[in-house]
């Protein structure tokens, strides 16, 4: 056989035995977002040499795993190799990075930071984004108003969470709670809970809570977040003391306080916690009314509203109004009368309305009739009347008469007690035209 021939024979032999050989392929690499830089991994250290931003050419080298790595920041690395013995048929390829990385550092540095309700750690973590969803994290410490911002990244969008982000508590958050039960707790007009609520106290500001309950005296509590303050406290237990009754009398009615007028028809009486207060309920033409509250152990408890209704007092109908009531009136005599007649005539007309003389002197001038009293019994008030006549003066003769007219006051019946008496401005119908009469008849 020609050797030439044999030896090609061999050759094609041999070739047929042999792997393919793959030529070199250059890849192009697409870097999504564009702003990613494309690296190229060396084997020999592990170091990154820069191919590009946004795309390069990735020519595949022997004896190497051909591995890239995509960054840029604010979002996870993305590694891949490319094995040199595949025939890539497509040379194009884009590398997505899909994990956004935001890096969020907190102060004070021992609150806890939370991601999606999870403990993640203290002072710096790396949360993750991925595209199309979003993260939740949250501040925590006691005593302060946690921080709470959602990162969200939606599919398709270029606008990104932040690569970083810094989180500081500064509110200050008070847990408050309040006896008794239900009590409710506010700031300003706003509601925040019954029995329990923080409170949130803004950085260099004061927040007032005020708890109240229907018949207790309500409690307000202030609490601030300045430089140079005491820092409020974590919690804080607001207990009421005192209580409060809600007093509703007729319109016009004048309501009393521990003998000071509080207000008039409606009134909220405070009584405070260990004491008693008493409160007094008076409207002209009817008998006034009298109550004691207690905020005492082994007392009755007050009520919430306490509706008072006057009775109609009889001896408004039985007098008049009079400006005459317990006031010095001059008589004045005419010069037709002398003395003597002045006086009987002066006499007779207080006999006439007066059954005894206490004291009658015609040489001094001075008269004065014992109490005349007119009672209700059924409703505890009594009236007292009498006259008192002094001479003024001699010439021109002129008299001074006083109709002292009294009532007795807090239900006080007694008769002979000057204490249990105050002046009353109205006369009784009997006496109303006393003094009218004497001025008729002695001119």
């Amino acid at each position: 056989m020609n050797r030439h021939l044999a030896a090609g024979l061999l050759g094609a032999g041999v070739s047929a035995l042999l792997p393919v050989c793959l030529a070199a392929q250059t890849l192009e690499l697409t870097a999504s977002p564009a702003t990613a830089t494309i690296y190229r991994v060396k084997a020999q250290d592990n170091s990154l040499v820069a191919l590009g931003a946004g795309a390069a050419k990735f020519k595949l080298e022997k004896n190497d795993p051909n591995t890239i790595v995509v960054r840029q920041e604010g979002f996870r690395d993305v590694r891949r190799s490319f094995p040199k013995d595949v025939d890539y048929k497509d040379k194009k390829f884009t590398i997505f990075l899909t994990k956004r990385i935001v890096e969020v550092a907190a102060l004070p540095y021992d609150a806890m930071i939370f991601v999606n309700g999870e403990s993640r750690g203290q002072r710096q973590i790396e949360v993750e984004v991925d595209e199309g969803g979003s993260a939740t994290v949250e501040l925590r410490k006691t005593g302060f108003a946690a921080l709470k911002r959602v990162y969200r990244w939606e599919k398709g969008s270029t606008e990104y969470p932040p690569a970083r982000d810094r989180f500081e508590l500064l509110d200050r958050r008070v847990s408050v709670m309040a006896a008794p039960s239900g009590s409710e707790i506010f700031v300003g007009e706003t509601k925040l809970g019954d029995g329990d609520a923080d409170v949130v106290v803004s950085r260099g500001g004061c927040t007032t809570v005020r708890v109240q309950k229907a018949g207790w005296s309500p409690t307000e509590r202030q609490y601030c977040n300045k430089e140079g303050l005491p820092e409020p406290p974590a919690s804080d237990r607001v207990a009421l003391a005192g209580r409060v009754v809600a007093v509703n009398a007729p319109a016009g009615a004048r309501i009393f306080v521990n003998q000071k007028q509080a207000g008039t028809g409606s009134f909220s009486v405070k009584v405070p916690d260990g004491g008693c207060v008493k409160v007094h309920v008076e409207q002209s033409g009817f008998v006034s009314w009298d109550q004691e509250f207690c905020s005492q152990d082994n007392a009755p408890v007050p009520p919430l509203e306490q509706a008072v209704e006057l009775v109609t007092d009889d001896s408004y109908a039985a007098s008049v109004a009079s400006d005459q009531a317990n006031v010095n009136i001059t008589v004045e005599v005419s010069p037709k009368l002398n003395e003597v007649q002045a006086w009987k005539l002066l006499a007779s007309i207080v006999l006439g309305s007066f059954d005894v003389l206490e004291n009658s002197d015609s040489q001094t001038g001075y008269l004065r009739t014992a109490w005349q009293t007119k009672s209700w019994k059924d409703l505890g008030v009594v009236v007292r009347t009498r006259i008192i006549v002094k001479r003024q003066s001699d010439s021109p003769l002129r008299y001074v008469v006083k109709i002292v007219s009294e009532r007795n006051k807090d239900g006080i019946y007694s008769l002979t007690e000057d204490e249990a008496f105050v002046a009353w401005d109205r006369l009784l119908n009997t006496y109303k035209d006393v003094i009218s009469e004497m001025q008729a008849r002695l001119k």
